[in-house]
């Protein structure tokens, strides 16, 4: 019996997302990081334009420890008409279900498609207490929820132009520092800080950890048959 309880702790284990302390919280991605935020995408750069972009490349860090090539994903859902697309700056809203289609198995992903909710809304709450991350829009913008204190209340948000940057547009200021904020349920749900969508990013085991689950479990219920 308990090398079962072993097994199956073992298949919770592997199918937690990596917590922001695990995957720690130095590693953000800001569309003004110098290494990229002069490179054109389109008609505009990326820290001109690439908030939903940041914004994948975050939630999916913080969910599964793994590192995207921000540009490379910004000049792939350029390419898909997702990003900076002729006349429409910035992302689709379809960008992040798009990604998990392109990009998770190469990450351990997987995105909704948008969803029309505030921050109180259940399926939001319910995913973020499983530790799935998610990316929020608010007006105009797109910033990631790493993290959830559900005792508190607390989200624990990125945004990708950081207020310790500057107000490097003028018709916002930065909601987050760099490293991230946690922040209440009422803060966002106030002018351009109101969220109303959001997407859902789970992890998908890898091959590897499905055959460990696999394999673990298998013996397990063999170790757990009673003795003839």
């Amino acid at each position: 019996m308990k090398t079962l309880c072993f097994a199956l702790a073992l298949v919770m284990f592997l199918a937690l997302p990596v917590s922001a302390e695990e995957a720690g919280l130095e590693v953000t991605y800001r569309q003004v990081d110098d290494e990229w935020k002069d490179i054109p995408v389109g008609d505009l750069t990326i820290a001109e334009s690439a908030c939903g972009i940041a914004t994948i490349c975050n939630a999916v860090y913080y969910l599964t420890g793994q590192k995207t090539d921000l540009v490379e994903l910004a000049n792939w859902a350029h390419e898909a008409n997702l990003f900076n697309a002729p006349g429409v700056p910035g992302c689709y809203r379809s960008v992040f279900f798009h990604a998990g289609e392109a990009y998770g198995a190469a990450y351990g992903f997987t995105a909704t498609k948008f969803l029309y909710g505030d921050i109180y809304d259940k399926q939001l709450l319910s995913h973020l207490e499983k530790g799935g991350t998610a990316a929020l829009h608010v007006p105009g913008h797109f910033m990631a929820v790493i993290d959830y204190d559900a005792e508190n209340g607390l989200f624990l948000v990125i945004d990708p132009l950081p207020g310790d940057y500057g107000r490097y547009d003028r018709r916002r200021k930065g909601i987050t520092h760099t490293g991230g904020d946690w922040l209440t349920a009422e803060q966002l749900t106030r002018g351009y800080v109101d969220v109303d969508g959001f997407a859902l990013f789970t992890r998908v085991l890898s091959e590897q950890e499905e055959k460990t689950v696999t394999d673990t479990a298998v013996s397990a219920s063999l170790a757990a048959l009673p003795n003839t």
